[in-house]
């Protein structure tokens, strides 16, 4: 379809589908650069095992109760150092427990240290009996506590 005007110059129109799909195309691409950009794992960041300095968790517990374990120590000495996860796992009638923490290398970083101020994980179902409590530390030693599950 061609439209004249006064001055003899041919303006052809588009087809709306092209410009639908050319919008669509650069919102995509408008989208991918964005969540790209916020990653938290990439060429910017690396993921290390947090120092604990301590744990504090009850001595005994009732069987179905959950278990509570609160975590202290320095994730990093500035703010490009933060908390990530609390991964926990059963092994050999041991808790044993990893804190991951996350540091990103920018140029510019808040000047307070992170710490852990105690970051909490509650365990449920824990079996009966006596079992251990490790929480990993970045060197492969752990510090170690002990919890009784009353029947």
């Amino acid at each position: 379809m061609q439209l004249y005007l006064a001055s003899k110059l041919i303006i052809k129109k588009r087809p709306m589908n092209k410009n639908i799909f050319t919008a669509l195309a650069v919102l995509f691409s408008i989208t991918v650069l964005i969540w790209s950009g916020c990653k938290k794992d990439g060429p910017n960041t690396e993921r290390f095992i947090i120092q604990i300095d301590s744990i504090v968790h009850p001595d005994t517990i009732n069987f179905g109760a959950d278990l509570s374990i609160k975590f202290y120590g320095p994730i990093g000495p500035d703010g490009c150092y933060a908390f990530d996860k609390l991964v926990p796992e059963f092994i050999e009638g041991e808790l044993v427990i990893v804190s991951w923490g996350i540091h990103t290398f920018e140029d510019i970083c808040t000047q307070s240290a992170v710490y852990m101020n105690g970051h909490e994980l509650l365990v449920s179902e824990v079996p009966a009996g006596e079992f251990i409590i490790k929480a990993v530390q970045p060197n492969g030693s752990a510090i170690i506590g002990n919890v009784f599950v009353k029947e």
